[in-house]
């Protein structure tokens, strides 16, 4: 077998929303042609989304491998290491893109790919952390420890979304980044995640450690004993039986946070403009990933605070949904049923 060594790693990090798939896809479809690469992707909720969002860039020398159900940084680990290597293994990659879920802490990951067995297999460069400059002045997010050591953690600090932000906030986010110590390696502002893949190659800072680090335990299997980072979460199956008007249904929850996801039988075809309407109704989602199929078509779709973006997209395999709140109160079963009533058949 092949000896796999030095293969250039990047993390990405930032909150949800902020756009870390969009910019991965960004450079995906700047990869040489010539290169293969390994892209790792975690999400919070139990029902992988991203897979479908990837699947319709059926771009050659692409491998994606998914984690789903918590963040890496409660299997950096053994179990990261044992996905890293299958990874590396199926892909022998020019390149290694990790995707950290929003909720997740960089500090326990960069230490598996730093000290960990991989460590030989891996050339560590650059992390990546992603930020939303409308956030910057937000109190309960600049307080929040994960987003502190996301930043902090991150050799090159991008602002995301900047079309979006009024003048005075990409100004406060200007202040914001100069002033942060040590300083960054590099500090960008783009619009739609487009990333220049030569950002991609800058040194990290191995001297960097995290501002909280008993924010997450190195031991994974520790992790449900610590008051910031409690998961509960079903037990996720590989390839469940789907029946037409009957999804497969899963839950998760950990961080404050409460997520639900679905997949849907192929036969299951919404109504886009009642699925719309049912989708936006809650003010205290968080998050909503998902794809659909309607009629002889299928959408994308994201929803980040109050706004819903969509895109058709070539993946019609099933329709799959996952929802993630602040309220450990949701009724599931009640949205299950409005979803359902989106049906067209």
């Amino acid at each position: 077998m092949k000896r796999i060594e030095n293969v250039p790693t990047n993390l990405f990090t930032g909150l949800l929303g902020v756009g870390k798939t969009t910019a991965i896809l960004d450079l995906v479809g700047k990869k040489p042609g010539s290169e293969r690469w390994a892209i790792l992707v975690n999400e919070f909720g139990d029902v992988p989304i991203d897979q479908a969002v990837f699947e319709e860039r059926a771009v050659d020398g692409i491998r994606i491998r998914e984690v789903a159900g918590g963040c890496l940084c409660c299997t950096a680990g053994v179990s990261l290491q044992v996905a890293l290597t299958l990874l590396l293994r199926e892909a022998d990659p020019d390149r290694l893109l990790i995707e950290m879920s929003g909720m997740g802490h960089p500090g326990s990951v960069l230490f598996t790919l730093r000290e960990g067995s991989l460590s030989e297999a891996i050339d560590l460069k650059a992390t990546l952390c992603l930020v939303d400059p409308r956030d910057v002045d937000e109190p309960e997010i600049r307080d929040s420890q994960i987003f502190q050591d996301q930043v902090h953690l991150a050799d090159v600090l991008v602002a995301n979304k900047v079309d979006l932000a009024e003048p005075e906030e990409v100004d406060a986010f200007d202040r914001w980044s100069t002033s942060l110590y040590p300083p960054k390696g590099a500090v960008h502002k783009t619009n739609g995640g487009e990333i220049d893949p030569s950002w991609l190659d800058l040194d990290t800072d191995p001297l960097r450690v995290p501002l909280f680090p008993d924010l997450h335990e190195l031991d994974a299997h520790q992790h449900d004993e610590h008051e910031h980072h409690d998961h509960a979460h079903d037990e996720v199956e590989d390839d469940p039986v789907l029946e037409a008007g009957k999804p497969y249904r899963s839950v998760n929850e950990g961080y404050g946070r409460y997520a639900c996801g679905w997949i849907f039988s192929p036969q299951d075809v919404f109504d886009e403009e009642e699925l719309l309407m049912t989708l936006a109704g809650d003010d205290d989602v968080d998050r909503i990933k998902g794809a659909f199929r309607i009629g002889g078509d299928a959408i994308l779709l994201n929803r980040t605070g109050s706004k819903i973006e969509t895109r058709r997209t070539a993946y019609a395999r099933d329709s799959r949904l996952e929802i993630i709140t602040r309220r450990a109160d949701t009724d599931w079963a009640a949205v299950e049923r409005d979803l359902l009533a989106c049906l067209t058949q």
